[in-house]
């Protein structure tokens, strides 16, 4: 497009800048006319196919640079033109998930399996049915997806180890561990799937395989706060508590917005009535994230259980801010302001 530009300023500054000439015969006049005219002649304009390759080369630059909302503008303007480009919904889809908004993505990729089915389209699809904890729809959409594989795709792996994740949600144990184990012989240094395959022995009580998986994902992966997680749950099978502890807070140390250690530490708080730890880690991620009631309810409580009312009555009415209609934190408030009078 810029060269195509920089020939139409050419073309305009010769006719510009050409001297003028005068004519002894109208004739003359006319033809050198029409020659500066076919000189400076607009070039073609591009056919359609390019002009959607062109957007979508936009947009995916756009996208490399986190800009999802502006790259949703240009292939909105494709799509205009193109309804069923494929590669413009998919990519529709896919900023919209990024920018968190799980309705709209979930259009876009409906739409793109209806348009186009490959094992990458399901795989993508069933991701976001997993994180609107619709179980069923996304294990059977990976379902889909493995009759568009081959024994050489890129995309077996994730599919076997992500059916065996709704599998694990929808409680059937076997399925989830047949897909762990097809996802294992493709691919066994895999620290997510060691965690997974961890998790799975722990639901089942077989507790020495469950370290024995977390270990080894720790092993491959020291950054894993999943993995550190799960040998602190397995201590605290084995009732060693001071070390539970320990492997917890070390994965909230990787990792402080790990919310399954958040909400592991804080049962536990209650359990031992040792609350410091808690107390801390839980104060600063609510700090952090100002607007999660969930755990502004869970400082709160632990505030009141270490007798620090005061303090669990202002996290109380800053949730309530927020869930004006918050049942738990309206009764909690109640019971702190009965024993004010007490």
């Amino acid at each position: 497009m810029e060269k195509n530009l920089e020939r139409i300023k050419v073309a305009y500054l010769k006719i510009k800048t050409e001297k003028k000439k005068i004519f002894a015969r109208l004739d003359d006049a006319f033809k050198n006319f029409d020659e500066i005219e076919e000189e400076s002649q607009l070039p073609p304009l591009p056919n359609e196919s390019t002009v959607w390759n062109y957007l979508l080369r936009n947009a995916l630059l756009l996208v490399d640079n986190g800009e999802f909302r502006m790259a949703r503008h240009i292939l909105g303007d494709l799509l205009k033109r193109q309804p069923y480009h494929a590669d413009a919904v998919r990519w529709m889809g896919w900023c919209f998930k990024q920018e968190g908004d799980m309705t709209n993505a979930l259009k876009c990729y409906e739409q793109l399996v209806n348009i186009r089915k490959s094992d990458q389209d399901f795989f993508e699809l069933g991701e976001i049915y997993y994180e609107m904890k619709d179980n069923e729809k996304a294990r059977d959409t990976w379902l889909k997806g493995l009759n568009y594989t081959h024994s050489e795709s890129a995309r077996l792996f994730d599919l076997h180890k992500n059916l065996g994740n709704s599998y694990m949600r929808l409680g059937d144990l076997e399925a989830a561990e047949e897909n762990y184990n097809k996802a294992f012989t493709i691919r066994s240094h895999s620290d997510a799937l060691q965690v997974n395959l961890g998790s799975l022995y722990f639901y089942k009580s077989d507790f020495k395989s469950s370290f024995e998986y977390f270990k080894a994902a720790i092993d491959i992966n020291p950054y894993n706060d999943r993995a550190w997680c799960g040998v602190g749950l397995v201590a605290r099978q084995k009732e060693d508590k001071a070390w539970a502890k320990e492997m917890v807070l070390k994965a909230l140390d990787l990792n402080p917005e790990n919310l399954i250690a958040l909400q592991i530490l804080v049962q536990w708080a209650l359990e031992d009535k040792d609350y410091q730890h808690a107390l801390e880690r839980v104060n600063f991620y609510s700090f952090k994230n100002q607007n999660d009631t969930h755990m502004i309810y869970s400082l709160a409580g632990l505030l009141y259980k270490a007798d620090l009312k005061l303090e669990a009555e202002m996290e109380l009415e800053r949730l309530l801010a927020l869930e004006p209609e918050n049942a738990d934190a309206l009764q909690l408030l109640e019971i702190i302001n009965k024993e004010k009078y007490e």
